[in-house]
């Protein structure tokens, strides 16, 4: 979601032409028909249509002064780099809506950026129907948020944030389809492992744009990038919100951290934004390893609102993992039919199954046929399912009975008492298990994950 300032805060490589026209000559481009005299009927319904439209445009521009409004009334001291990015695109908006009236008023010399678009009817009926999607998402939300606390509080209000930007993209799309209002493009987005352009949605709303104070140079990562994946673009806006959240960043996941607000335990939420496309306008496409409240889930959040089967809930799912054959599973459907996830121990498994691959294919299969596919690259996932994994409680290796036998026969031999050896991770095993991390000065999870087998000197 680019920031689009009105007048300052684009760089010079970024801001578009312009070009300063006469009034006269403004107002006959703007509603020029026809090289030939018009004839009085022509005269009085390109008049008819100028009136028309400058009511249109005067509707819109109160719209977005309101929004812009009620915005500004929000800002804290320190306003999130979504919130200025959508106070930016609100003003750009506003700046070239108050052109296009100023060109049909014939009133004063305006600036046009150029090049001039061709109005799009049917695209903007497309819009319009997205547009009144994203408001909906957005009450939703609202509703949400009003009800939600702790970190389903903050997840929630993201979400909000998000959407309210998604439709203020929306809505420059419109006013391009709609009026033929040019709007500033800046360089095409990066490519991103499974995204796809996107033809009919509007321009590109990301935070690529990041401080000057945050960089090395102009074209250059932020400084909190991650230096072990140089391969990724920062500079996309869930990065950046991350950055300005304090959450963690690890290749292409972001980490949050925080406490049930039931019985504060601990809460961990890693996503991985390989998929995102800033171009796709109604949504996101991401995958989540989640604990909360002990219990762990993987999940693929789809931008589409799926049919599961109603019976049972669920979507067929095709994964592969790395280069290995495909197979198919059913995963059970989210309360938003947004997605697809599995939880509990078939999550804990399936980021044991993931957990060295460079990258996993997901595909949902809706009721009616209809798919949905997603390519992850999971660089960085090291620091993403150990995060979820020491909040839940369980191992990222897979282990067999017999590896559990040598784990409590050395727990024993180290003097914490496991019990007698035979395979099965039991109470008394977690209980030897924690005192063991202790001593070490680990997270007492109880579970034999990595650092602590190291430890002990598991496979040694």
């Amino acid at each position: 979601m680019t920031e689009f300032p009105p007048a300052q805060g684009l760089s010079a490589r970024a801001r578009p032409a312009r070009v300063a026209l006469a009034p006269a000559l403004a107002a006959c481009l703007a509603l020029a028909g026809s090289l030939l005299p018009p004839g009085p009927a022509q005269a009085q319904s390109a008049a008819q249509s100028a009136a028309d439209l400058t009511t249109d445009l005067t509707a819109e521009l109160a719209q977005i002064e309101a929004e812009l409004s009620a915005l500004e009334a929000r800002f804290a001291e320190t306003p999130t780099p979504v919130d200025v990015a959508l106070r930016d695109a609100l003003r750009l908006s506003q700046t070239l809506l108050r052109n296009r009236q100023l060109a049909l008023d014939g009133a004063a010399a305006v600036e046009a950026t150029t090049p001039t678009l061709t109005p799009d009817p049917a695209r903007a009926d497309r819009l319009m129907v997205e547009m009144a999607r994203a408001r909906a998402r957005i009450a939703t939300a609202e509703r949400e948020l009003r009800a939600a606390e702790g970190l389903i509080a903050t997840m929630v209000q993201s979400r909000l944030e998000t959407e309210r930007l998604t439709l203020a993209g929306l809505r420059m799309g419109w006013l391009s389809a709609k009026y033929g209002i040019s709007f500033p493009m800046l360089a095409p987005a990066p490519t991103t492992p499974g995204a796809a352009p996107q033809p009919d949605t509007a321009p590109a709303a990301t935070t690529s744009a990041p401080a000057p104070s945050e960089t090395a140079t102009d074209t250059g990562p932020p400084v909190w990038a991650d230096p072990d994946h140089p391969e990724i673009d920062y500079r996309l806006a869930p990065f950046e919100l991350a950055h300005a959240t304090a959450h963690q960043i690890s290749g292409w996941w972001t980490i949050e951290t925080g406490r049930a607000a039931v019985d504060d335990s601990p809460e961990v939420t890693a996503i991985n934004y390989s998929a995102y496309d800033p171009r796709d306008l109604t949504g996101l496409t991401a995958l989540v390893a989640r604990c909360t409240e002990g219990e762990t889930a993987l999940i693929y959040v789809q931008d589409d609102y799926l049919i599961p089967d109603l019976r049972r809930n669920s979507f067929d799912v095709t994964l592969r993992i790395g280069t290995q054959a495909a197979r198919s599973l059913r995963w059970s459907g989210l309360t938003t039919n947004k997605g697809a996830g599995v939880f509990g121990e078939e999550a804990e498994e399936m980021i044991r199954a993931i957990y060295d691959a460079g990258q996993v294919f997901l595909r949902i299969t809706e009721r009616n046929g209809r798919t949905h596919d997603a390519l992850f690259s999971l660089a960085g996932q090291t620091a993403a399912f150990e995060a979820v994994a020491n909040a839940c409680g369980f191992t990222t290796v897979v282990l067999s009975s017999d590896d559990y036998h040598q784990i409590q026969a050395l727990l024993n031999k180290a003097g914490f008492e496991a019990g007698k050896p035979d395979g099965q991770w039991g109470p008394g095993s977690r209980r030897a298990m924690r005192a063991f991390q202790q001593s070490q000065d680990l997270p007492q999870t109880g579970a034999p994950d990595r650092a602590s087998l190291d430890a002990l000197g598991f496979g040694g």
